[in-house]
């Protein structure tokens, strides 16, 4: 079943539609999800996105009882996780802190971390007048905004919509985010690809993350799962 979370109480409100029920005896695993087109997003009250078919047949074909909750960004998916509003989130990309609470699958795909340059933008990429002065912009709260401001970059945080608009504006000079995911809003807004340049920088697996807290209580969950991830 999907749930929309109050992002101010972080508690669940409305179950609007049911996926699954499996496997008597055990917990529902609740997962969330944030809205990162094109991998994962609602539609007319449906999750949709390139992510959401395999991971729906991996948690079916281990025999589970699930149920999925729209949370906005990985900041609040992170809390709801604490919290116990949750028991994971996917797709996402490991870190320290997710680590601290939480296992991560096998990678569900794998994408790129990159750079998206305009190509009249007045800087150099590995010049160091463009990361003490290119206006760069990136995903709000993703692991790939926390990369940039820990490697000493000027960042703004927008949602990936409103990141869109304003490069195609050339509010900013560059963005740097998940190759698929940003490349999917431009193309979206038919921003010609001849206007910028994509530098790719690392290779990521994106996942799904199950709670420490959860995986107390049923050991095995993870194992089942990871037997039924089909990689793309």
């Amino acid at each position: 079943m999907m749930m929309h979370l109050n992002i101010q109480q972080l508690v669940p409100l409305v179950t609007c539609l049911m996926f699954s029920a499996f496997s008597y005896g055990q917990d529902v695993l609740r997962l969330g999800i944030p809205i990162l087109k094109p991998f994962t997003y609602i539609e007319d009250g449906v999750f949709k996105g390139t992510a959401v078919p395999p991971v729906k047949q991996a948690l079916e074909n281990s025999d589970l009882k699930y149920e999925w909750v729209f949370i906005e960004n990985y900041s609040l998916l992170l809390k709801a996780v604490r919290s116990n509003t949750i028991d994971g989130f996917f797709v996402a990309t490991k870190n320290v802190e997710r680590d601290k609470y939480a296992r991560f699958s096998k990678p569900v795909f794998m994408d790129h971390y990159s750079w998206f340059i305009l190509n009249n933008a007045p800087y150099e990429l590995d010049s160091s007048d463009f990361k003490l002065n290119a206006r760069i912009g990136a995903i709000l709260k993703t692991n790939s905004h926390r990369l940039t401001i820990r490697r000493g970059y000027q960042v703004y945080g927008q949602p990936s919509e409103l990141l869109a608009q304003q490069f195609i504006s050339g509010t900013l000079d560059a963005v740097f985010a998940t190759q698929a995911s940003f490349g999917y809003e431009l193309n979206t807004i038919n921003f010609p690809k001849k206007k910028y340049t994509i530098v790719q920088d690392s290779e990521r697996p994106f996942g799904i993350y199950i709670s420490k807290k959860y995986l107390g209580r049923h050991p095995n969950t993870l194992d089942k799962i990871n037997q039924h991830i089909i990689t793309e």
